[in-house]
């Protein structure tokens, strides 16, 4: 497929959007909070990319693909590649959402474009949302998501065994974390975003169907626990994030979390996989 022929294919979807209302029930917050090891904390204000817990979709069973996800079309394009990933990100926080109180979430599609991928064919589709409160804007953000053939059925390699081993890492920056996703962690992550992909809690599919040697650590999970790292060492509030995913993370294999100050102003932060190789990084700005 053509860079030419996937636009035109999917040029009726661009630019379509969908909006709805819903209440910021405090409970998914805290539920997360537990989730990833955080003490009680009375503040209604949603921190950063915590959004992403809110105006979830909720496909009925008969409209669940076998990967776990809703099946393709509807308001998404029906891309046919079998297998799909959240790639990277950037929200930028106008004011932080508050909870307990109703918001507004509108998604468009910006763009759908064909890259080039190695071997196997790969799409690009970049969604577009805005969530607003009291008629205010609070928060702009772009997802980027892979659509990606091969590596599926017949076709996969078999999974090489899961290396945990942790191997000596240049410790350049002041803020650090060390974080072991356990199966307890990754599901309840799942049901707090309501996400129904199968890698993330069914070992057999993530080895069988996409090649991996075991369940994979949401990309949003890792983007998350970025986040609060800097939330919790940074002078001030985080005001944008943008990251981009390089690797994947597995259940029960130790990730590394370090981050710190540039002299431009921005931060870096940095998730490593066990052998030291960055899995995911982000620029930050505070203030």
């Amino acid at each position: 497929m053509s860079e030419q022929r996937a636009k035109s294919e999917f040029q009726d979807w661009i630019g379509g959007s969908q909006s709805r209302e819903a209440m910021l029930d405090p409970w998914p917050a805290q539920a997360l909070r537990a989730t990833l090891g955080g003490d009680a904390d009375e503040d209604r204000s949603l921190p950063c990319l915590w959004h992403w817990l809110y105006f979830l979709e909720t496909a009925p069973r008969d409209q669940i693909g076998v990967d776990g996800h809703p099946k393709r079309g509807g308001f998404l394009p029906p891309i046919a590649l079998p297998r799909r990933m959240f790639a990277g990100g950037r929200t930028t926080v106008l004011k932080p959402l508050v909870l307990g109180s109703p918001a507004t979430f509108t998604e468009t599609i910006l763009k759908v474009e064909q890259k080039r991928g190695g071997e196997d064919p790969l799409i690009l589709m970049t969604l577009g949302f805005a969530y607003t409160q009291d008629n205010e804007l609070c928060i702009r953000e772009e997802r980027d998501i892979v659509y990606l053939g091969g590596r599926a059925g017949p076709k996969t390699p078999a999974p090489q065994p899961l290396d945990a081993t942790v191997q000596p890492l240049e410790e350049t920056r002041p803020w650090r974390a060390d974080v072991t996703p356990d199966p307890v962690m990754l599901m309840r992550f799942s049901a707090l975003t309501f996400n129904g992909h199968r890698i993330h809690y069914d070992t057999d599919y993530a080895q069988r169907e996409e090649g991996y040697p075991e369940r994979v650590v949401h990309g949003p999970l890792t983007a998350t626990l970025l986040a609060e790292l800097v939330r919790v060492h940074a002078p001030g509030a985080i005001r944008s994030f943008s990251f981009r995913a390089q690797s994947p993370l597995f259940v029960n294999a130790p990730l590394r979390l370090r981050a710190g100050p540039q002299e431009d102003g921005t931060i870096t932060a940095i998730a490593y996989t066990p052998s030291g190789k960055p899995a995911m990084t982000a620029s930050v700005l505070v203030g």
